[in-house]
């Protein structure tokens, strides 16, 4: 179902028009198979068709934002819901960007995420680029029922570091929330104005560009586990690289968190990209199936 509306508002009293885009999209499971249901869309986000490469049973999903990117007053709303026994791998096919703002309006993007008892969200989106003079929200709600499962992981970049574009002004909130029943797993949130001491402080970004969150809602490390191993040996490796990275992983209860500082999104991504290799047959039961996408 599309939703048939003008996306552009003209702002009063100023001279620019911004984009209010939402999509919603709903998927079930028939018969131990995923299918996309009902789809609403309003302004330029839109999905490529959805791919099987695994079988019927897991749907992989594309969400594409045409216009490449947030202006001032820009907001994007995405409301993604699975129902019970469903499994769906959602990732993005090029980076976010909130670009500098003149507006004095901020630009956003927002999303909400439902997870039916026994489905299984696998969100892998490509990084979100904050520009020089943004003023940038970002927000992710995720809802799980029962013993549903999300895995996933936000990765964000304060200014383009490989070609000297830093972000030396501007603002960013950020939030990123985690719950279980209505009970909260995990809540992160970030209230951001450049410049701040928080980019070079040793309990904040540590002089690095690019930071990101990986979470799983179980407990997949313990004292004597060989998944825990597993995850303490790449955390080794990567800190003990060449590429300037440096990770720290937690165990909280019902709770996996992985966290990441870099300079450089496409390091951090594929070292993301390299955990959740690691763990996802022992996490989610199937082995690898990158997206397709991540190849072109």
């Amino acid at each position: 179902m599309n939703i048939a509306l003008n996306p552009i508002e003209k702002h009063p009293g100023l001279d620019t028009q911004r984009w209010l885009a939402r999509f919603s999209a709903e998927f079930s499971a028939q018969y131990g198979d995923t299918r996309l249901g009902k789809t609403e869309h309003f302004g330029p986000l839109r999905v490529q068709r959805p791919f099987f490469p695994e079988g019927p049973e897991c749907l992989h999903f594309y969400l594409l934002h045409p216009p490449g990117g947030l202006v001032g007053g820009d907001q994007l709303s995405i409301d993604l819901r699975l129902q019970d026994g469903a499994h769906v791998l959602m990732t993005t096919p090029s980076a976010g960007k909130i670009y500098n703002n003149i507006s004095g309006i901020p630009q956003g993007q927002h999303v909400s995420i439902a997870i039916g008892d026994g489905s299984v969200l696998e969100y892998l989106p490509q990084e979100n680029i904050v520009f020089d003079g943004a003023d940038g929200q970002l927000t992710t709600t995720i809802d799980i029922s029962g013993n549903g499962l999300f895995v996933g992981w936000e990765i964000t970049c304060l200014g383009r570091f490989e070609s000297e574009q830093f972000f030396e002004q501007g603002q960013l909130m950020q939030s990123l929330m985690l719950r279980r029943d209505g009970l909260p797993l995990f809540s992160d949130r970030l209230q951001f104005v450049a410049p701040s001491p928080l980019q070079t402080s040793h309990v904040g970004f540590q002089n690095f560009h690019v930071f990101g969150t990986f979470l799983i809602n179980r407990t997949v490390m313990t004292d004597t586990n060989e998944l825990g191993e597993k995850i303490i040996a790449w955390q080794e490796a990567t800190n003990d690289s060449e590429q300037p990275l440096t990770v720290a992983v937690t165990q909280k209860p019902d709770v996996f968190i992985a966290r990441i500082l870099g300079n450089k999104a496409e390091q951090v991504r594929h070292c993301f990209e390299q955990l959740w290799a690691q763990l996802r047959n022992d996490v989610v039961g199937k082995e690898p199936c990158a997206p397709r996408i991540w190849r072109t």
